[in-house]
């Protein structure tokens, strides 16, 4: 996903995806990514997410998991900086980590990234 210029509050953890990045990706591949919470809870952290094209991937954070979904996104962040690129960085997600004892459902497909985003809201 291409960062744009978007104020965001210097207290954010991440910055969101601002709504044409979610309206212009079309289908998308996606797995759920499940933990701990913010309030300690076990539930959705976020959905980690690759285009169809396969050039274009990230992470979308669930309202109730901001501070470990945002550990997730700086993950994905550090990875593109270090020479990967989005199709292994979700490979590598989705088969091979299981960090501090998260849950990865099956991968499955969204018509649209904006569609996706309302689900992982809606977990």
């Amino acid at each position: 996903m291409v960062e744009t210029q978007v104020e965001v509050s210097p207290f954010s953890l991440v910055r969101s995806p601002t709504t044409s990045e979610l309206e212009t990706e079309g289908p998308v591949r996606y797995v759920i990514v499940s933990g701990r919470q913010d309030d300690g809870l076990w539930g959705p952290l976020g959905a980690v997410w690759l285009s169809e094209d396969r050039r274009r991937g990230g992470f979308l954070v669930h309202p109730w998991a901001l501070w470990e979904g945002s550990e997730v996104v700086r993950g994905f962040r550090s990875a593109l900086r270090r020479g990967w690129t989005p199709s292994r960085i979700y490979e590598y997600w989705r088969r091979e980590v299981r960090p501090r004892g998260s849950a990865f459902r099956e991968e499955r497909r969204s018509d649209s990234l904006a569609q996706l985003n309302e689900l992982v809201a809606a977990l």
